[in-house]
């Protein structure tokens, strides 16, 4: 079985190149009969650089740059020689087959995962250090420039990048803004393009098709997720304007450019190179898609999974995982999409439109974000396997004749019936007493498996610690053991009732029993209690003679264990018989 993994990133919680990984680790996990084709997917954002660079044996340089908020950091800028690209890429690109690509990642300097949630706020970020990244790639002597702008942090309209090209913005006095933030444009009263460098041409891989301003613009789509508040929506949106009118006056045609689909992407950026330079816009999606052939890999495999961090109204605009979808339905292939949270109103539309799939949101309701995200990895784990699990029972079903089939059915439909009123994984932290232990049960799936496996070993384990003398901690005991061999955790709880008040008595007094046969046995002279001899006058009963029960745990623990074992064994063998004979 053949199946293509195509994650984008999870934002504040992985990367696209980890969500990858883990899905094969999952895959790995379930059976080796799953061949899982790993493919990060990057619509413009992280991963850019080190998803496409090595895919044409290109090289990465470090280069100086600042940050969001103008510190000095290291950047890493792809080179490809054009030759080695495919004649589909350099034709999407309309590039031709000589020279030198520069590859550049916005997420890189002014990435928002970069930025603890605390400290986003799109009035002090701006884009300079995608200028000096794109000085740098004309000064190795780059013929053109593919840039990538998705997950930034800023909303400068690019203003910050044309500062760091030689744009300066200065004040009535004529004084220059070192900053060229959003916080200092009231300030700003004509902008001098004297010095601004030259660089070669730049095509934009776009992740959304927004334009610059207006209700669907950078400001009021994505000011939030970057930590604007609403209140400010206004005020930044009404500087946004402002500074659209001072570009005006520099580049006549700035004005027009505004209202350009992908023009509101990463804050703009595009749109304020735009203004000045060469620059093209080409749909991320589609140039990954064509860079990394997923039209072939989708065609070849047999299911698909993808998704992202969060899948809502903008995943329509051009983003990955919608676009897997739509190239998985033209192939006829299925979909599993798994993401973090999935808007609601959008599932509906996923349903409509892409019928067949199936949605998969990974995140807990009860929990604050900041825990999803952290256990995130382990979440999305979880879903691969239990997909994988699914693609295995229907392949194997496929394969059943329908009376086979049916009667299987039957059996599933009487066991859920069955197991209805027990705790589930998805409900348990509604129950008061069990709340505490629902990030395990998230974590550990295999605690509340029915399979053969967790079965067996909360038999064996289970009926061995019902015949140990410790009453009052099994239920402890029990725990962290099926934490250990990955055992059902309802069954081998409930298995402890075997040895209850009414049958405690001759359990342990058989636990005695053959526990000091063996250790007469083994050539131990152990001595006898005399409250279980039957020669024992009860007249000289005292409370003593209690406390000296303590002296027949070693033999009743040796006598258990080896009872336990036994009985253990056995219910596991009548298990595999029964199971088998029930299914025939």
């Amino acid at each position: 079985m053949r199946i293509l993994a195509v994650f984008d990133k999870f934002k504040d919680s992985f990367s696209a190149q980890k969500a990858c990984k883990l899905a094969e680790n999952a895959a790995k996990d379930i059976s080796s009969d799953i061949e899982l084709v790993g493919c990060p997917l990057t619509d413009g954002g992280e991963g850019f650089v080190d998803i496409l660079t090595p895919k044409y044996s290109g090289d990465l340089l470090d280069v100086d740059a600042r940050d969001s908020f103008g510190n000095n950091i290291k950047a890493k800028v792809g080179f490809v020689q054009l030759c080695s690209l495919p004649s589909k890429v350099c034709s999407f690109l309309n590039l031709p087959n000589k020279g030198k690509l520069a590859i550049i990642e916005m997420a890189s300097v002014c990435g928002l995962s970069d930025i603890a949630p605390n400290q986003r706020n799109p009035w002090v970020t701006s884009t300079l250090g995608v200028g000096d990244l794109l000085l740098a790639a004309k000064n190795n002597d780059a013929d053109f420039i593919l840039l990538g702008i998705g997950g930034s942090s800023t909303n400068d309209a690019g203003i910050g990048a044309l500062s760091a090209l030689g744009l300066s913005l200065r004040e009535a006095k004529g004084q220059e803004i070192e900053h060229p933030s959003p916080e200092n444009w009231d300030k700003v009263s004509h902008l001098d393009t004297s010095n601004l460098e030259s660089i070669p041409p730049v095509i934009i891989a776009c992740d959304v098709n927004n334009p610059l301003l207006g209700h669907d613009g950078a400001t009021y789509q994505f000011g939030g997720q970057k930590g604007l508040n609403e209140t400010d929506f206004p005020v930044l949106e009404k500087g946004m304007a402002g500074m659209v009118e001072q570009l005006e006056k520099a580049f006549p045609d700035a004005s027009i450019r505004a209202v350009d689909q992908g023009t509101g992407a990463a804050g703009g950026i595009g749109y304020g190179l735009s203004s000045a330079y060469k620059v093209s816009l080409v749909s991320g999606f589609d140039l990954v898609s064509c860079w990394l052939d997923l039209g072939n890999e989708i065609a070849k495999a047999d299911f698909v999974i993808t998704g992202e961090g969060r899948f809502d109204s903008t995943s329509w605009r051009g983003k990955g995982p919608f676009e897997i979808l739509s190239l998985a339905q033209n192939c006829h292939k299925k979909v599993f999409l798994v993401c973090g949270s999935i808007e609601q109103s959008t599932s509906g539309k996923v349903d409509k439109e892409f019928p067949g799939n199936r949605l998969i949101s990974i995140s807990n309701d009860s929990w604050p974000l900041s825990k999803n995200l952290k256990l995130g990895p382990s979440l999305f784990s979880d879903a691969c396997r239990d997909i994988f699990c699914d693609l295995l029972k229907i392949k194997a079903v496929d394969s059943e004749c329908p009376v086979i089939k049916e009667a299987r059915f039957k059996r599933i439909r009487r066991l859920k019936k069955f197991l209805r009123p027990l705790p589930r994984r998805s409900n348990i932290h509604r129950y008061p007493i069990l709340k505490w232990f629902a990030d395990t049960a998230y974590k550990k799936s295999f605690l509340w498996s029915f399979k053969g496996s967790p079965v067996q070993s909360a038999l064996f384990w289970g009926i061995w610690i019902s015949m140990l003398p410790i009453v009052g901690i099994q239920m402890i005991v029990v725990f962290f053991v099926s934490l250990v061999v990955r055992a059902n955790l309802p069954l081998i709880v409930a298995l402890q009732w075997i040895s209850n008040p009414f049958t405690m008595g001759p359990i342990y007094f058989a636990d005695y029993k053959i526990g000091m046969v063996l250790l007469k046995l083994i050539g131990v002279d152990y001595p006898k209690n005399r409250l279980l001899s039957p020669n024992f006058d009860w007249a000289d009963f005292s409370y003593k003679e209690l406390i000296r029960l303590l002296d027949t745990f070693p033999p009743m623990f040796l006598g258990g264990s080896v009872l336990g074992i036994f009985l253990g064994v056995l219910s596991v063998f009548l298990y595999k018989i029964f199971s088998k004979f029930y299914k025939n």
